[in-house]
C-alpha cells in the first residue's frame, strides 16, 4: 500500500543535478576528478607496470555527465575500476587506449584520468552490449601503441643523460611530452644547441641504445633514492616512498611511467627540432622506433623522385644539384645581361618620343610586362643616362600598380623632387609613395585611375621647373 512521490523526486533530483553541475563548473577541467563518486577512499589498483591485460570490477559509471547503474551501446561515458593495467596521463605520458569488455559487450576506452583520490577514470564510448556497475570486466591495452610509448618514455630518459653529459650539470627538465614513438622535452640551458651539440647529444643517445642496458624499476625511500643520484623533477611533489627508473650507469631517475626493459628496444633515435619556448628554457622534439622507420622511407622516397627528376643515380644528387644551381646561375646572368640591352633599347625609345618640357625630358609610361625590380633597372638607366630625364614608369598587375619616377642631375637641380613627383601621382590614385630627390617609389589602389594619374606629371613639371 505504498505509495511515491514522484513529483517531489523529479525535483530533489533536478536539484541535485544543478549542484553536480555546478560543482563540475568551479572545478574546470579536472571535471569528475572532485566530485563525489559515492565511493571509499581506496585507490584503483595499477598493474599496467606488469600486465597488458586484468579482471577489475566496476566501481561506478558516468553517462551524460551523471552518476548510473549502466552504460548502453552508443553512449559515451566514464568507467572507474578496482583495478586496471590503463596508464593514465601523468607526468608527461599519454594515456593508454583499449577496451574494457565482458562477452560480446564491449567498451573503447580513448583516453585515462586519474582523480585526487587515485580513482582511474576510463573515458570512452560503448561499442556493443552494455556494462553495468558490480559487473567483473576484462581490461586490455592496445599492446603495440604502449609499447611505442615505452619506446619515446625510455628515449627521453636517455636524452635527458645525454644533454646533461654534453651541455652541462646546469640542464634540468622543464617538462614533457610523451606519445606513441614521439617525444617532447624541455631543459632549462642559456642559448640555442649549436648543430655540434645537437649532433653530440643524437650520437650519445644512439650510443646508449646500442649498448643495450637493462632498465631497473625500483621503490625506495626517497632519501635512500636520492643517494643513489636519482634525478628528481624541480617542484614535484614526492612521497616517502618513490619509483625509480635506472639505465645503465648514465641514466637514473624518479618515474611513475612505463618503460621497456631494455634500452636496445628504443631502436632508433632522431631530433627533429630544437627551439626556444620561454627565457632559458628549449625543447627538443624527436621520434623513435617506427616513427623513424616511417620518416626514412619518406625520405628514401622524396631522394628517389628528386633523383628521378634530375635524371641521376641517388649517389650523385650533390654533384648533380651543384651543377644545376650553377648553370642556373649562368642562365640568370645571362637573362640579366640581356635584360640591361633590352632596358637600354626601350629607354631609349622611350625618350625619343618624351615631351619636352621647359628644356626637360618628361616620361611618362604602363607596362604591366614589368615586375617592381624591372621598374628599378629601367629608372637607373632612364636617370643615369639622361641628366634632363623626369620619368614616371608605372607597372599594373592583379588589379593594382607600382609606380616609380626619376629624375636625372639636371633635372633635380632645377627643382624636380622625385619624392614630391610621386606622392602627386600616388594621390590620384588612391595610392601613396615617396623616396629620394633622384628616385621614389608608390603604390596604386585603383588601377582604373593609373592614366589620369600619369596625366599629371607634365603638370607638375611645369609648375617645379626652375628656369
Amino acid at each position: 500500500g505504498m505509495t511515491v512521490d514522484t513529483e517531489a523526486f523529479r525535483e530533489l533530483m533536478e536539484a541535485q543535478k544543478q549542484r553536480a553541475r555546478k560543482a563540475r563548473e568551479a572545478l574546470g577541467d579536472l571535471a569528475w576528478s572532485g566530485i563525489d563518486l559515492g565511493l571509499d577512499n581506496t585507490p584503483t589498483e595499477f598493474t599496467g607496470y606488469t600486465q597488458n591485460e586484468d579482471a577489475g570490477r566496476i566501481l561506478a559509471i558516468v553517462v551524460g555527465e551523471e552518476i548510473q547503474s549502466y552504460i548502453r551501446e552508443g553512449q559515451d561515458g566514464i568507467l572507474v575500476l578496482d583495478k586496471t593495467p590503463f596508464y593514465a596521463e601523468m607526468g608527461g605520458q599519454i594515456a593508454d587506449r583499449g577496451t574494457i569488455t565482458m562477452g560480446d559487450n564491449r567498451f573503447v576506452v580513448l583516453d585515462v584520468q586519474k582523480d585526487k583520490g587515485g580513482k582511474y577514470l576510463h573515458h570512452g564510448h560503448m561499442e556493443a552490449g552494455e556494462l553495468c556497475v558490480d559487473w567483473t570486466v576484462d581490461a586490455k591495452i592496445d599492446v603495440e601503441r604502449r609499447t611505442a610509448i615505452r619506446r619515446a618514455h625510455s628515449a627521453t630518459h636517455l636524452l635527458q643523460a645525454a644533454l646533461t653529459e654534453v651541455l652541462g650539470e646546469h640542464c634540468h627538465q622543464a617538462g614533457s611530452l610523451v606519445e606513441p614513438d614521439r617525444l617532447r622535452f624541455d631543459f632549462t640551458h642559456f642559448s640555442a644547441m649549436t648543430r655540434e651539440e645537437l649532433k653530440k647529444v643524437s650520437r650519445l643517445v644512439s650510443t646508449m641504445i646500442l649498448e643495450g642496458d637493462d632498465v631497473e624499476t625500483m621503490e625506495l625511500p626517497i632519501e635512500e633514492a636520492k643517494k643513489l643520484g636519482a634525478t628528481a623533477l624541480f617542484g614535484e611533489k614526492y612521497g616517502d616512498v618513490v619509483r625509480v627508473v635506472k639505465m645503465g650507469d648514465r641514466s637514473i631517475e624518479f618515474c611513475g611511467g612505463t618503460h621497456l626493459d631494455n634500452t636496445a628496444k628504443v631502436g632508433l633515435f632522431h631530433i627533429e627540432a630544437e627551439y626556444s619556448v620561454a627565457s632559458g628554457v628549449r625543447r627538443i622534439e624527436a621520434i623513435t622506433g617506427r616513427e623513424v622507420l616511417n620518416q626514412m622511407d619518406r625520405m628514401e622516397s622524396t631522394i628517389a623522385e628528386v633523383a628521378d627528376k634530375l635524371k641521376a643515380n641517388p649517389a650523385d644528387l650533390l654533384r648533380k644539384a651543384e651543377s644545376s644551381m650553377q648553370e642556373i646561375r649562368s642562365l640568370r646572368q645571362t637573362i640579366e645581361n640581356m635584360k640591361d640591352k633590352v632596358f637600354a633599347g626601350e629607354a631609349d625609345r622611350y625618350l625619343f618620343a618624351a615631351k619636352d618640357i621647359r628644356g626637360l625630358k618628361v616620361v611618362t609610361v604602363s607596362n604591366s610586362q614589368m615586375e617592381p625590380g624591372d621598374l628599378r633597372k629601367m629608372g637607373d638607366f632612364i636617370k643615369d643616362r639622361y641628366p634632363n630625364a623626369v620619368a614616371v614608369l608605372a607597372a599594373a598587375q592583379d588589379g593594382k600598380a607600382t609606380l616609380l619616377a626619376v629624375c636625372g642631375k639636371n633635372a633635380v637641380a632645377r627643382g624636380i623632387r622625385a619624392g614630391d613627383l610621386i606622392k602627386k601621382v600616388t594621390s590620384v590614385c588612391g595610392g601613396s609613395g615617396g623616396g629620394k630627390p633622384d628616385s621614389a617609389m608608390g603604390g596604386c589602389k585603383d588601377v582604373l585611375k593609373l592614366d589620369d594619374a600619369l596625366a599629371v606629371v607634365d603638370d607638375f613639371v611645369a609648375e617645379k621647373a626652375k628656369d
